[in-house]
């Protein structure tokens, strides 16, 4: 069976700030507070309850607004988590493009940004692709032991001190031993 009512996005209970017909009565500051989640912008949620931006923004500093801003900022985080899905399909799925020939569209191709990949995993997977893949370390060891492959074979590499102080100071053209 089917409800008789929608659930309401952001559940709040909006404080009474008008006795005026025509202000931020309770169920406008609910229908403005669902139109914010799902369009993330003020000025058009404003547009659908019949109220000015400026009367939103002057109950949203009021001290009796508290529930409206706790409410406005919950509706935001919505919108920008659907921006996020949003981001995420354009990333996995592409974008498509048209292509003409003659006038007509005979296709398409899709479009992937890899930036915008790169961004996604930078900031939703930092521990494997965060800030620190694109550091030095601060300090480099006196002695570095690796292995290195070369020809098909291991060898271990030494780096000394002197080396590397060598090339620090911008002279690594001859390293005395």
């Amino acid at each position: 069976m089917k409800p008789s009512h929608k659930e309401p996005i952001i559940n709040f209970a909006p404080e009474h700030v008008s006795s005026r017909h025509d202000g931020w009565t309770a169920e406008r500051q609910i229908a403005f507070i669902e139109a914010l989640a799902e369009t993330a912008c003020v000025e058009e949620a404003c547009r659908r309850v019949g109220m000015s931006d400026s009367s939103a923004y002057r109950l949203r500093r009021s001290p009796r607004g508290a529930p409206f801003r706790q409410a406005w900022d919950a509706a935001l985080d919505y919108a920008l988590h659907r921006l996020e899905q949003a981001a995420l399909s354009r990333a996995l799925n592409g974008v498509p493009r048209p292509i003409f020939y003659k006038g007509e569209q005979v296709g398409e191709w899709r479009e992937y940004d890899e930036r915008l990949t790169l961004f996604l995993l930078h900031n939703r997977r930092r521990a494997r692709f965060g800030k620190w893949t694109r550091q030095l370390p601060d300090d480099p060891p006196s002695q570095v032991e690796e292995d290195v492959e070369l020809d098909g074979r291991l060898d271990r590499i030494e780096f000394m001190d002197t080396f590397v102080s060598h090339v620090e100071g911008g002279n690594a053209s001859r390293v005395e031993e």
